[in-house]
């Protein structure tokens, strides 16, 4: 089973914050950045086009709530399945190889995380 590493950095004019977590192909991960995130961006390494999952309450049904999409609202091929939790933690079901990439979000500056 492969292995794939997140890595997680944040700067600010106060405090760095650098997060590595190791996370096996198929396997669920959680990134957290602290409160008030309610969308997260992703640049995949083999795609230089942005990404998007949000927080949605739980009668919303948009897809950018439950996988990634792109500008267009269009779902990422292939697919990542993942969820912002209300406390703004992303959520990505099952890992795959095309989910290494950056991953940020543009409710908190800045920051940055790789998986």
């Amino acid at each position: 089973m492969w292995t794939v590493v997140i890595t997680f950095l944040a700067f600010s004019p106060i405090y760095a914050y650098l997060s590595v977590q190791l996370v096996e192909l198929g396997e669920r991960a959680e990134i957290y950045v602290g409160p008030d995130v309610v969308t997260w961006k992703r640049i995949r390494d083999d795609n230089d086009a942005e990404e998007f999952v949000k927080y949605c309450e739980p009668y919303e049904r948009a897809p950018i709530c439950y996988r990634f999409v792109g500008k267009n609202n269009i779902s990422s091929i292939p697919a990542t399945y993942a969820h912002v939790n209300k406390d703004g933690t992303l959520v990505i079901e099952s890992v795959k190889e095309s989910d290494i990439g950056r991953y940020s979000s543009p409710d908190q500056t800045p920051h940055v995380s790789g998986l």
